[in-house]
C-alpha cells in the first residue's frame, strides 16, 4: 500500500495518458490524413504524454533495478539501457519523417517513445554507475558498454546516409557518439578499479598509460579532422566512441590522485572524488 501511496501521482499520470491516447488521439487518428491540423494536434498530444510517461517512469525504474539487481547485476537496468539507445535511434526516422513538414506514422510513434524511453535508460546509467556491488556490476556495466557502442555504431551510419542535410547529419551522429562515450565511462572506471585491486604490481600504471595513451591520439586525429573541414568526420565519432569515455575517466583519476583522495576508478564510482 505505501509503494502506491508514494507513486500515486506516477500513477495517475500514467493512467490519464492511456486514457487520452485511447478515448482522445484514438478519435482524431482515423481523420488526420484529410486535415494537417489534426495531423499536427495527434503528433503535439503524444509528444506530450511520451514526456509525461517517461517522467512518470523513470522514478519507477530506479526503483525496479534496485530491487532486482543480485550482486550488482541487473537484467532491468540493461533492459533499460537498451530501450534508451532504442529510443536514441527513433530519433533518426523522427526528422526523416518531419523533412517534409507533416508529422506521419513513424513521427508520432519517435514522439511518443523517445520521451517515454530515454529518461529510463539514463537512469539505468546513472544506476548502474553510482552504486558499484562487485562483479554483477562489472558484468553490467560491461555489456551496457557493448550495447552503447553497437547502437553508436549502427544509429551514425545510418545518419550520416541522409543525402539532404549532410552537414547537419554528420553533427547528428556525432552528438550520438558523444552520448555513447558518456554511457561507455563508468565501465573504464570500473575495470580501472578492478585492475587496481589485483596485486599485479605496478600493472595498473601500465594499463592507465596505455589507455590514456589511445585516448589522446585519438583526440589529436579528431582535432585535426575538425581543422581539416569543419566537420565531424570518421575520426572525430571515433574519438567519442572510444576515446571520449578514456579521456574522462583517467582525467578524473588523474585529478583524484592528485589531491590525494582516490586510489582507482572504483573510488570515483563509490564516491570517494
Amino acid at each position: 500500500m505505501n509503494l502506491i501511496d508514494n507513486n500515486i501521482e506516477q500513477i495517475g499520470a500514467v493512467l490519464g495518458v492511456v486514457i487520452i491516447l485511447s478515448l482522445g488521439r484514438g478519435v482524431i487518428l482515423p481523420a488526420v490524413r484529410q486535415s494537417k491540423f489534426l495531423l499536427w494536434v495527434a503528433f503535439l498530444i503524444t509528444a506530450i504524454c511520451g514526456l509525461v510517461l517517461g517522467w512518470a517512469l523513470a522514478g519507477f525504474t530506479a526503483w525496479l533495478i534496485g530491487i532486482t539487481s543480485i550482486g550488482g547485476f541487473s537484467i532491468v537496468g540493461l533492459v533499460a539501457v537498451w530501450a534508451g539507445w532504442h529510443a536514441v535511434s527513433m530519433a533518426v526516422d523522427l526528422i526523416r519523417d518531419l523533412a517534409d513538414g507533416q508529422p506521419d506514422d513513424d513521427a508520432r510513434s519517435a514522439a511518443l517513445w523517445i520521451p517515454t524511453l530515454l529518461p529510463a535508460g539514463g537512469q539505468a546509467v546513472w544506476e548502474i554507475a553510482s552504486n558499484p556491488r562487485g562483479l554483477g556490476t562489472g558484468i553490467t556495466a560491461a555489456i551496457m558498454a557493448g550495447m552503447t557502442i553497437g547502437y553508436t555504431v549502427v544509429i551514425s551510419k545510418k545518419a550520416v546516409k541522409g543525402r539532404n542535410g549532410k552537414t547537419a547529419w554528420l553533427w547528428f551522429a556525432a552528438a550520438v557518439c558523444l552520448l555513447g562515450g558518456l554511457a561507455a565511462a563508468p565501465l573504464v572506471l570500473y575495470v580501472d578499479g578492478w585492475i587496481a585491486g589485483i596485486p599485479w604490481g605496478k600493472a595498473v600504471w601500465l594499463w592507465r598509460v596505455l589507455a590514456g595513451a589511445v585516448g589522446v591520439a585519438l583526440l589529436l586525429a579528431a582535432l585535426k579532422d575538425i581543422a581539416a573541414d569543419k566537420k565531424p568526420d570518421g575520426h572525430v565519432r571515433r574519438f567519442l566512441q572510444f576515446g571520449l569515455p578514456l579521456v574522462l575517466a583517467f582525467g578524473a583519476i588523474t585529478v583524484g590522485l592528485l589531491a590525494g583522495g582516490v586510489d582507482s576508478g572504483g573510488d570515483i564510482l563509490n564516491g570517494v572524488a
